[in-house]
């Protein structure tokens, strides 16, 4: 069956995308890269946004015309997006066939089956205060476990991660109730999978010829997992254990809570010789009003001692961050205190966003979205600007320096030089143990291969760089 997969949020969604295209081969679907052309059409959803649902609501009416058109592609929509709206989407598209919340994708073929047949199945997972599943729940970590990783790297639905690189979960739902985040009741309880799940499928992926993982989770340094009458595994130790896998280069970790951020974690970043001094963060905001109101659960002071603590115990230490700019209440001084942090921890990208009050969300019930839509983007382009700066002066810090990286595929705009591309020499992007973007001119059989680099230049997005060693 060709199939159309598109995918839309975080990584977490990226992840699920993996897993679904795995399943599905294995029933012979084949996947293409246009969904004119497609039988079946997936969308994995994110709600976290309203300009995320925006785009698959957009989709799903080009959809309702073509089948008014006489066109019959089977039409699913899974993920958060999904589990948000449930029957809702069946009723309000007549081209919806089935929909699958994110803790059902393992029951996936089944749906399909159903809508092949003419059904409308609705599969969704438990409401937060309903007890979980648990034969769901195996089923869907039978699936973490059992995926063919390596083979999926060709597929368009998944051009994310090169040959070496895959992500792997451990652990699924949020427990922070942040007052603008809809992932708590969407994606269910915090659940830390069992250890020896994780390294089984880690094992697995080493196997198949990953040697760089990054481990996923809502707030992944929360992972704690007790065994009955056993010992507790934290995150540290999770970190500790997996680093000792033989034929593991990297190993890597998003997102994580300021929160719950302990010095333990901090020590194994220092003293584990592949875990990467990598740390995504999100501050989400400088002033203590708003991170009240958002209900983060700590302080700017509390933020700014975990960013000197990270910096005290892991030098090296590459940190990132989220912010949202425009919640409800942000007055001029909120905002201009977001621009003092930025400036002050020296992240090297942030990812920021204007704030959309989301629905079930308890800043959606408590606050009137009061900050007019012209401000917002206003105080967007101003903390960008930060933050480009900010970016640059920290990339700049690097030229000069040798790194080593993984090189990942073409860049973004190798087929736009001056020199067109050849197999021989071509325009390669690659990762450093920072995530820091390297460009470097290069064959393309370096693709998935780990190569040391000088660094020549750099802006506020980018490194540039010069081979010096090679496979």
């Amino acid at each position: 069956m060709r199939t159309y997969l598109e995918t839309l949020g975080c990584q977490m969604n990226k992840l699920d995308s993996e897993l679904v295209v795995g399943m599905l081969r294995e029933s012979e679907h084949t996947f293409v890269d246009d969904p004119k052309q497609a039988e079946l059409v997936i969308y994995n959803t994110c709600s976290v946004r309203e300009h995320a649902e925006d785009k698959v609501l957009s989709r799903l009416g080009w959809h309702d015309k073509r089948q008014a058109d006489g066109a019959a592609a089977v039409v699913g929509v899974i993920g958060c997006m999904a589990q948000r709206m449930g029957g809702e989407l069946t009723q309000r598209f007549a081209s919806v066939d089935f929909v699958c919340g994110p803790g059902q994708i393992h029951r996936l073929p089944d749906l399909i089956d159903a809508a092949l047949d003419g059904r409308k199945p609705v599969a969704l997972d438990p409401a937060r205060s309903e007890p979980r599943d648990a034969a769901a729940e195996a089923g869907v970590n039978r699936l973490d476990v059992s995926r063919r990783a390596n083979a999926l790297a060709d597929e368009p639905a998944l051009a994310t991660l090169c040959d070496a690189q895959a992500y792997v979960r451990v652990a699924r739902g949020c427990n922070q109730f942040c007052s603008y985040c809809i992932v708590p009741f969407v994606r269910g309880p915090e659940r830390s999978r069992p250890p020896q799940a994780i390294t089984e499928e880690v094992r697995k992926l080493l196997d198949a010829g990953i040697t760089d993982v990054t481990l996923l989770g809502q707030t992944v340094n929360s992972y704690r997992h007790a065994e009955p009458n056993g010992p507790t595994t934290r995150f540290a130790d999770l970190l500790a254990h997996l680093s000792c896998l033989p034929g593991l280069r990297r190993l890597r970790f998003v997102t994580s809570h300021p929160a719950g951020f302990t010095r333990d974690v901090l020590e194994a970043i220092r003293g584990l010789p592949n875990v990467c001094e990598y740390i995504h963060c999100p501050a989400q905001h400088g002033s203590d009003s708003q991170l009240q109101a958002m209900n983060r659960g700590y302080s700017r002071a509390e933020y700014d001692d975990f960013v000197a603590m990270a910096r005290e115990v892991v030098p090296e230490v590459v940190l990132a961050s989220d912010f949202i700019v425009g919640f409800p209440g942000e007055r001029e001084a909120d905002h201009q205190q977001s621009t003092e942090l930025i400036r002050q921890a020296g992240f090297k990208n942030s990812f920021i966003f204007k704030y959309s009050p989301r629905p079930g969300t308890m800043a959606e019930r408590t606050y009137a979205d009061d900050i007019p839509d012209d401000v917002k983007k206003r105080r967007n382009a101003e903390l960008l600007a930060v933050q480009n700066a900010a970016s640059l002066a920290h990339h700049e810090g690097y030229v000069g320096r040798e790194m080593e990286i993984i090189v990942t595929g073409p860049s973004a705009r190798h087929d736009k030089q001056a020199t067109p591309p050849t197999p021989q020499r071509m325009q390669l992007m690659g990762r450093s143990r920072g995530d820091h973007i390297v460009i470097v001119d290069g064959p393309e059989r370096l693709i998935g291969q780990y190569v040391d680099v000088t660094v020549t230049g750099a802006n506020d997005r980018s490194l540039f760089g010069d081979l010096r060693r090679q496979p």
